[in-house]
């Protein structure tokens, strides 16, 4: 907004201890070095006239940083810089404050002869009416010959930083679009992970996910509110929003690391005391910051706001390194990620207070420590997720698994078997069935122990696993007995192999604690699919045969249509 505010003739527009700037080669840079600073703490005096008058009186200071920085619900404070055009022409320049979080904002352009102009603007003001559209504050201006000041004052109960600039429209232009390509890169890098893990969390339902995507998500609004574009985007007419949405999302924030930080590293198990200090700490934030809106403090605000996410930093460091005492398997990813992402946002933290200097490289240090925060914590959710795929993958083998032999189990072999029979069935092919049952195997754990009938099983169990085919399918049946599912073969082949078995199996020897070797046997029944109408009656039928080898002295195979093959040695036990 400006506003012609009278002419000031010839009284001197040159602050008396401000460095002259050129106009027509304005430094690079921010131009906080060149300006006086004057602090009105008196409302009386906080105009144009009475602040002109105390810097003629040589009361402002020179600045010795580039970016002014006055610290948390500061007073008042004027800037003026002497502005001089040696040229014949007019310079157009624009003065930039690259700041989107003061609530008032006055530039006054004093020249000798001429009404001084005046802009009023702020972000307690809607964005529609300031001088320059934008998520920061600029001011278009033109020099004319000769020299001109520039008074600028701001007030905020949030924490006041001036980066001033002076440049071209082009330069401004420039800058701006170079700042928008790199907050553009990061928000689209944080929102493909935040959907990236809202899908995983929507497949798998572990919660780490879901608060990790709030965690990247209260950053990502957090951003937007203190770089200008969320006012300039999202709630443009609502100064009211902006006076507090900052100091909101910075507590917000905060809690949602925490909330993450708990859950990931399963704080419940390896710290509970820890966890619910940390967790009443949270729910103390969050009620103190509603409380100071509500009281429509907003220095207050600001300040409790600051404290928390100064807190938040060190806090996400010790729960990393508690969970890392504890054996955490993913915590040095954590703790890599915490060390990226809190270093960046205390960083930009002491750099708006002012604790160290302001520069781009400060003011954006949140956003590189969390786009790194994001990256390693993305690795360390991926690294749990397959070392959860991997125990899941364990737990469904061992459910599938016998556990002494290595073999499928009586449910695993049906799930594959079922297959089998369906496939064969349908395309009339063969397919045959052997039973086999380890001889006098109640007699060999009786006389020899449990473990002389553990080894024997196991053996038993390599024998047939290392002879049966690939696509043959065997199993522990249950106790001493076997069965091997033999697709593509009949009943003369199945006979055969149930011979070459039989045969390995009788050469097997046992060690004894005696040093008297054990020789083993088993009996074997083969049958064919031909004529049969389902997977159990063949298994049925086959182990109908084994029984049949068994009456008939064991240590043989039986089949229905082949003639008993039979070894003539007794096996000692």
């Amino acid at each position: 907004m400006l506003i012609a505010i009278g002419t000031l003739g010839a009284i001197a527009a040159t602050p008396a201890s401000a460095q002259a700037l050129r106009a027509d080669t304005p430094p690079t840079g921010p131009i906080g070095a060149q300006a006086s600073i004057l602090t009105v703490t008196d409302a009386r005096g906080d105009d144009l006239a009475g602040v002109r008058a105390r810097f003629e009186r040589g009361e402002g200071r020179r600045s010795r940083h580039a970016v002014i920085s006055a610290g948390i619900d500061a007073p008042a404070t004027w800037l003026a810089w002497q502005v001089r055009n040696p040229t014949d022409a007019p310079v157009a320049r624009r003065l930039g404050v690259d700041n989107p979080w003061i609530d008032q904002l006055d530039l006054y352009q004093v020249t000798p002869g001429q009404a001084a102009r005046h802009w009023h603007t702020g972000d307690a003001e809607p964005q529609a009416s300031r001088p320059v559209a934008g998520v920061n504050f600029a001011f278009d201006l033109s020099f004319p010959p000769g020299d001109t000041a520039l008074y600028l004052r701001a007030r905020t109960a949030d924490p006041l930083v001036l980066p001033v600039h002076l440049e071209s429209v082009a330069q401004s232009a420039a800058r701006q679009s170079q700042t928008d390509f790199l907050q553009a890169f990061g928000y689209g890098y944080l929102v493909a992970l935040i959907g990236y893990n809202l899908l995983i969390w929507a497949g798998v339902r572990k919660r780490s996910h879901l608060l990790y995507s709030t965690y990247l998500g209260s950053f990502v609004l957090l951003n937007l509110a203190y770089t200008g574009y969320g006012y300039a985007w999202l709630w443009p007419a609502h100064p009211g929003v902006q006076r507090y949405i900052i100091l909101i999302l910075m507590v917000a924030f905060s809690i949602a690391g925490l909330m993450f930080a708990l859950r990931f590293l399963d704080m419940r198990r390896h710290a509970p005391a820890l966890r619910r200090g940390v967790r009443r700490a949270c729910v103390a934030a969050a009620a103190a910051t509603g409380l100071c809106v509500a009281m429509g403090a907003q220095g207050l605000t600001a300040t409790l706001a600051f404290v928390v996410i100064c807190a938040f930093t060190p806090t996400m460091l010790w729960l990393g390194i508690v969970a890392l005492r504890a054996g955490h398997a993913a915590a040095r990813y954590f703790l890599a990620a915490a060390g990226a992402g809190t270093a960046g946002t205390l960083i930009t933290a002491l750099a708006v207070l002012g604790a160290i200097p302001f520069t781009p490289w400060t003011f954006h240090a949140a956003q590189f420590g969390m786009l790194t925060d994001a990256t390693l914590l993305a690795l360390a959710l991926a690294h749990r997720f397959r070392l959860n795929d991997a125990d899941r993958r364990r737990a469904e083998a061992l459910a599938r698994t016998d556990p002494l032999t290595g073999l499928l189990n009586r449910r695993a072999f049906y799930e594959r078997a079922d297959a089998a029979w369906s496939t064969a069935a349908r395309n009339d092919r063969p397919l045959a069935a052997v039973v086999v049952d380890i001889d006098h195997f109640k007699r060999l754990n009786d006389t020899h122990g449990h473990t002389t009938g553990d080894v024997a099983l196991a053996e038993v169990g390599r024998v047939l696993a290392s002879t049966a085919r690939r696509g043959d399918i065997v199993a522990r049946w249950g106790g001493e007995e076997f069965v091997v599912l033999l697709p593509e073969t009949d009943e003369h082949q199945a006979a055969r192999l149930a011979e070459r078995l039989r045969r390995q199996i009788h050469a097997l020897e046992l060690a004894t604690s005696d040093d008297t070797p054990i020789r083993l046997s088993a009996s074997f029944g083969v049958c064919s699919r031909t004529g049969l109408d389902s997977l159990d009656a063949l298994i049925d039928t086959a182990d109908t045969h084994l029984r049949e080898a068994k009456q008939a002295g064991r240590n043989r195979v039986v089949s229905a249509r082949l003639a008993p093959l039979a070894c003539d040695a007794t096996p000692r036990a």
